[in-house]
C-alpha cells in the first residue's frame, strides 16, 4: 500500500492540501496494516529481550511499542509497521526498513548507519541526533520529519519526496539530493593534489 502511495506522490503534481490528505489516509490505514510472514519467535525475542540482531520481522506489527535501546542490527524489517513506535538509542545498523510505515515513529539518538528506508512512509517521524550515515531514503515520503542534529553523511535522497522536514544542524555532507547531485555545503572535502607543470 505504502509503495503505491510513494510511487503516486512522485509522479503527481500535489498541493500542500493533497500532501496532508495522503498523510492522514496513510496513517489512518496503519491500524489495518497488512500482516506478512515473519518469524514469531523473533518477534517474541525482541519484545522480551530487546535483542534481535539479524531477525526476520518482515511485515511485523510494531505499532506503539517502546523499543528504546533495542538491538535490531541487520534485521529484515521490510513492510513493518512502526506507527508511533519508540526506537530511541536503538541499533538499526544495516537494517532493511524498505516500505515501512514509520509515521510518528521516534528514533532519537539511534544508530541507523546503512539502513534502507527505500519507499518508506516517514511522516512526522523524529530522527533527531540519529546516526544515518550512508542510509537510503530513495523514493520515500518524508513529511514534517525531524532530522535535527542528525548525521546524514553520504545518505541517499534521490527521488525522495521531502516536504517541510527539519534538517537544522544536520550533517548532510556528500548526501545525494532529489536530482542526483551531492550536497557539499559546509563539507570539508579535501582538494585533489595538483601536480605543477
Amino acid at each position: 500500500m505504502f509503495k503505491g502511495i510513494t510511487r503516486w506522490l512522485h509522479v503527481s503534481d500535489l498541493t500542500q492540501v493533497a500532501l496532508l490528505a495522503v498523510t492522514v489516509l496513510a496513517t489512518a490505514g496503519a491500524a489495518s496494516f497488512p500482516a506478512q510472514a515473519f518469524d514469531e519467535d523473533d518477534l517474541k525475542r525482541l519484545i522480551e529481550t530487546g535483542e534481535c540482531p539479524g531477525c526476520d520481522l518482515r511485515g511485523s506489527d510494531l505499532r506503539r511499542l517502546d523499543l528504546t535501546g533495542a538491538n535490531l542490527a541487520a534485521a529484515n524489517l521490510e513492510n513493518a509497521n512502526f506507527f508511533y513506535a519508540i526506537l530511541d538509542r536503538a541499533d538499526l545498523t544495516d537494517a532493511n526498513l524498505r516500505a515501512t510505515n514509520f509515521s510518528y515513529g521516534r528514533a532519537i539518538g539511534a544508530d541507523l548507519t546503512g539502513a534502507d528506508f527505500e519507499q518508506s512512509l516517514l511522516s512526522y517521524a523524529d530522527f533527531s541526533a540519529a546516526r544515518l550515515v550512508e542510509s537510503n531514503f530513495q523514493r520515500a515520503y518524508v513529511h514534517k520529519t525531524q532530522f535535527v542534529e542528525a548525521q546524514l553523511q553520504q545518505s541517499n535522497f534521490y527521488k525522495t519526496l521531502i516536504h517541510d522536514a527539519d534538517f537544522s544542524g544536520a550533517n548532510l555532507c556528500g548526501a545525494t539530493y532529489w536530482s542526483g547531485n551531492d550536497y557539499r555545503r559546509s563539507c570539508s572535502v579535501p582538494l585533489p593534489d595538483i601536480e605543477p607543470n
